[in-house]
């Protein structure tokens, strides 16, 4: 354990190779970080912080993303086999699970099939249903493919969500990019999460409805991904599910209301 940065870990899981950030925490509960579509286990850091004094924190780079391996496909019940491997080789069980948008929806499937494995569940701006929103364009520039700074694509960041600031988004992006042989700078995920992403045949208020440890339902105050309504109703069909709604907030709620999100993770998890 080092107590002043994670341990990088590396795991084969079904011929995958899958990268974690381990912050360590002794004897503490586990607890697993999942990102966001192309996302990655950096984007938790500020939050793993927060939590290791009273948790053993793992972040994974799910597959495709980060410093983990591609994939032939995308999916919640591909990454079935991912999260249980992780659980498995590392002995999490019973752990706590934070998914955030496309994190949110692997958690979801796992807990769903294997309740005893999760202690508690935090759903982090994603449900059943996609709001009608989310196909909108995005306002201002689109986005270039490649980058010619860390400071261009953070200015990218801030101008499409303001709330975390930009001394946040400099930071970030700085382990979001990765250098091509030709030198362009680009996006770390691999380009196959968007080529090869595909919708499993589930039906997700099913999924929903099969979740048994107590699960938490965040939602962002503006959120264009999960819509009140919605999330209102994931709680009352959870077995025993809440619902939290997190002001002056997107979809990255941790990123956009730090001190809110921890606020309710102290409440729902007991620290």
């Amino acid at each position: 354990m080092n107590l002043l940065c994670p341990i990088d870990r590396t795991l084969m899981i079904n011929g995958l190779r899958l990268h974690l950030l381990d912050w360590g925490g002794g004897g503490r509960p586990p607890l697993l970080l999942l990102h966001g579509f192309t996302g990655h286990a950096h984007a938790w850091d500020t939050l793993s912080i927060a939590l290791q004094p009273h948790f053993h924190v793992y972040a994974l780079d799910q597959r495709g993303h980060g410093d983990s391996d591609a994939a032939d496909v995308y999916n919640a019940v591909a990454a079935f086999d991912d999260l249980g491997g992780v659980v498995d080789q590392l002995g999490l069980a019973p752990l706590v699970m934070v998914g955030l948008s496309m994190g949110g929806r692997n958690a979801m499937y796992f807990a769903s099939k294997r309740p005893e494995a999760v202690r508690k569940l935090v759903i982090v701006d994603i449900g059943p249903e996609i709001s009608a929103r989310a196909a909108q364009p995005a306002a201002g520039p689109p986005e270039p493919e490649t980058w010619e700074s860390i400071e261009q694509a953070a200015q990218h960041l801030h101008r499409a969500n303001p709330n975390p600031g930009i001394h946040y988004y400099r930071w970030v992006v700085s382990h979001s990019l990765k250098q091509r042989g030709d030198g362009e700078l680009v996006w770390k995920w691999h380009p196959s999460v968007k080529e090869r992403r595909s919708q499993a045949d589930v039906d997700w208020w099913e999924v929903l409805r099969a979740i048994t440890p107590p699960t938490l339902v965040l939602r962002g105050e503006q959120s264009p991904i999960l819509d009140r309504d919605v999330a209102e109703r994931m709680a009352k069909e959870l077995p025993r599910g809440r619902f939290v709604e997190i002001p002056r907030a997107v979809h990255t709620l941790h990123e956009d209301n730090p001190d809110a999100v921890l606020a309710a993770l102290k409440e729902f998890l007991g620290f």
